[in-house]
C-alpha cells in the first residue's frame, strides 16, 4: 500500500495564510452588511413612491412586527439567539448578539416616521440613514484621518454631501420639501451621525432629521 507524504508548511506561512483568510472574511462580511444596509434601508422609501399610505403602513407594520417578535424570541431563548447569530453572522455585527439589530431599529423608525410625518419628509429622512450613514462608513473607513467624537471628519462630511444630494433629488419629486428644509435635515442627520449618542443611528437619524425638517417647514412656511 502506498503512503503519501506532504511537506509540513512552515508556521510563518501558515499563519500568514490564516491571517489573509480571516481578513478576507472580515472584508466580505463588511461588504455584505453594507449591501444589506443600503438595500434594506432604501426599500421602504422607494416603495412609498409607488403605493398608498395605507398599503405602506400595513406592509411596514407587519414586517416590523415580525422582526420585533423575532428579537423577543431570540432574547428569551438562548438557542434561537445562537442559531441566529451563527447563521446570520454575515450581516450582523458582533455586538448585535446581545442587543436589537440595526435592521429592527430601522424598521421601527420607518414605521414611526411614515406614521407621523409627511410622506416625502419621511422618505428623505430614511434615505439619509440608508445612503448618508453608509457614505460616512465607507469614506470614513478608507480616508478618515481627523477624528471628532470618535468619528472621522471625512466620513461626516461624506454623510453631509450624500444627504444634500438626496435632498436635492427629493425637491425635484415634491414641492413639500425645499432646499432650506433639506439643508436643516441634512445637517441634523450629520450631527447625529457624528455625535457619540448611545442610541443606534438607524433609529436616531431618521427620527431626528424628520423632526428637524418638519419644524423647518413650519417655520419657513
Amino acid at each position: 500500500m502506498h503512503r503519501w507524504y506532504f511537506p509540513l508548511m512552515p508556521n510563518s506561512k501558515l499563519n500568514s495564510l490564516l491571517r489573509g483568510a480571516s481578513k478576507k472574511g472580515k472584508v466580505s462580511s463588511k461588504l455584505w452588511r453594507r449591501m444589506w444596509h443600503l438595500a434594506g434601508g432604501s426599500f421602504f422609501p422607494v416603495l412609498a413612491l409607488f403605493v398608498s399610505r395605507e398599503v405602506l403602513l400595513i406592509t411596514v407594520g407587519i414586517i416590523t412586527g415580525v422582526f420585533v417578535a423575532w428579537e423577543i424570541a431570540r432574547f428569551v431563548s438562548p438557542g434561537i439567539n445562537r442559531w441566529t447569530t451563527s447563521h446570520l453572522s454575515i450581516v450582523l455585527k458582533r455586538e448585535e448578539q446581545f442587543q436589537p439589530t440595526g435592521s429592527t431599529l430601522l424598521l421601527v423608525a420607518s414605521l414611526v416616521v411614515f406614521s407621523l410625518f409627511e410622506k416625502y419628509i419621511a422618505i428623505t429622512s430614511l434615505l439619509f440613514v440608508a445612503i448618508g450613514d453608509l457614505a460616512a462608513s465607507i469614506i470614513g473607513g478608507k480616508y478618515g484621518k481627523h477624528i471628532v467624537f470618535q468619528k472621522s471628519l471625512e466620513g461626516s462630511l461624506a454623510c453631509l454631501m450624500a444627504c444634500l444630494l438626496i435632498g436635492i433629488l427629493m425637491t425635484r419629486l415634491s414641492h413639500m420639501v425645499s432646499l432650506p428644509v433639506i439643508a436643516y435635515g441634512a445637517i441634523c442627520a450629520t450631527v447625529v451621525e457624528m455625535l457619540p449618542i448611545p442610541a443606534d443611528d438607524n433609529f436616531t437619524i431618521p427620527l431626528i432629521s424628520a423632526i428637524a425638517m418638519t419644524l423647518a417647514t413650519l417655520y419657513l412656511g
